[in-house]
């Protein structure tokens, strides 16, 4: 396995400064040019949740190494968090997918996929949802194609601004106490049809991010006509990650049934066209 550290000069020299620190890491294959080599594997770029306040452990380096496991390249972006505001963290995630496609054949990649946990999966949607943003393509020297995501992972995302189901503290982190919120950060109201393909799964019972956000997001990709992919577990609570020991940090997230969804967001991944 590779594991490397990339600082956000490397990911790119434009990117603003931040009163966070940033770091973009890689869990990868050597491309020794094996049948998986050739044919191009998939990179999923994991951008943990957190409340916008910080980035959990628990869904950074245990999702990388699941999916590496799979046959897929995986990073993981610890992005700006309070008191750095929108679209700081929007700028990083869309600056590592660029990196990514720029490295390529270094980790015989073929497609990029984005795949964020809580307030990580709101940030993986406002990727999928605003790619061609002027603010990206003015900041980073970039164009829309060079940041757009291949297929969309949300994970018990924060999706909505509106009230009852909204994340009070995500979006007072995001943009501030006093801040106006941006119409488009509600996700549920900027799905296009650009948007990437979309896998998504939350539970029935969590009490932090109801699960209306996915049904909300969902319901918004269906009418756009994008390929979506939704799994409700009956029960467990937020920030499972993998449902898994290897994951968990407390015994009420490890559930066995809900650790299901990796298995089959791999299946998903695969079976994209």
């Amino acid at each position: 396995m590779l594991y490397e550290q990339f600082s956000r000069a490397e990911i790119n020299p434009r990117l603003p400064e931040s009163q966070t620190s940033i770091r973009l890491r890689a869990y990868a294959r050597p491309n020794r040019q094996l049948v998986g080599d050739q044919q191009g594997r998939w990179a999923v770029l994991i951008l943990p949740g957190g409340g916008y306040s910080m980035t959990a452990p628990s869904e950074a380096e245990p999702v990388a190494l699941a999916f590496l496991n799979a046959g897929m390249q995986a990073f993981v972006l610890d992005y700006s968090v309070a008191p750095d505001r929108f679209p700081q963290a929007l700028l990083e995630a869309a600056a590592c997918v660029d990196f990514i496609h720029r490295n390529a054949d270094k980790y015989g990649i073929r497609r990029v996929a984005v795949c964020g946990f809580s307030a990580g999966g709101h940030l993986a949607g406002c990727l999928s949802n605003l790619f061609d943003l002027p603010v990206i393509g003015e900041t980073l020297a970039l164009q829309p194609g060079d940041v757009w995501p291949d297929a969309a992972i949300l994970c018990y995302p924060v999706i909505t601004t509106r009230e009852p189901f909204g994340s009070v503290k995500s979006f007072s982190n995001l943009l501030g106490k006093t801040a106006q919120r941006p119409p488009a950060l509600s996700l549920e109201t900027s799905v296009t049809p650009s948007n990437p393909p979309t896998f998504l799964w939350c539970t029935y019972n969590d009490g932090t991010v109801p699960m209306e956000n996915s049904l909300l997001y969902a319901n918004a990709l269906r009418g756009c006509n994008v390929s979506c992919e939704l799994h409700i577990y009956a029960d467990g609570p937020h920030a499972m990650g993998l449902a898994t020991p290897d994951s968990a940090f407390d015994e009420t997230r490890v559930n066995p049934h809900a650790a299901t969804w990796h298995g089959l967001c791999v299946e998903w991944l695969k079976g994209l066209q």
